[in-house]
């Protein structure tokens, strides 16, 4: 098995990141976003989306990991606090 089939390219926040097969958790993807994420005072919305089978859905902070898919788009905002 080559390297190229332990990786997979992803975007997050329009950004390519190549990051390995399996499950991303969602402090994963927050850091790829924001390196160095202030995860004590704040939270982050993190959405994604599926290519292949036009999947979507929402990483929470404790919530269960995605499996990454090649092409897999995910978008992470800071969440407003009221």
């Amino acid at each position: 098995m080559s390297n190229q089939d332990k990786t997979v390219k992803i975007v997050v926040n329009g950004r390519d990141e190549t990051v390995t097969k399996g499950k991303i958790t969602y402090e994963e993807v927050v850091s790829l976003a924001y390196p160095n994420p202030d995860f004590a005072n704040n939270t982050y919305k993190v959405t994604y989306f599926r290519k292949d089978d036009r999947s979507e859905g929402v990483l929470t902070k404790g919530g269960k990991p995605v499996e990454v898919t090649e092409g897999m788009v995910f978008t992470v905002v800071p969440a407003i606090r009221s």
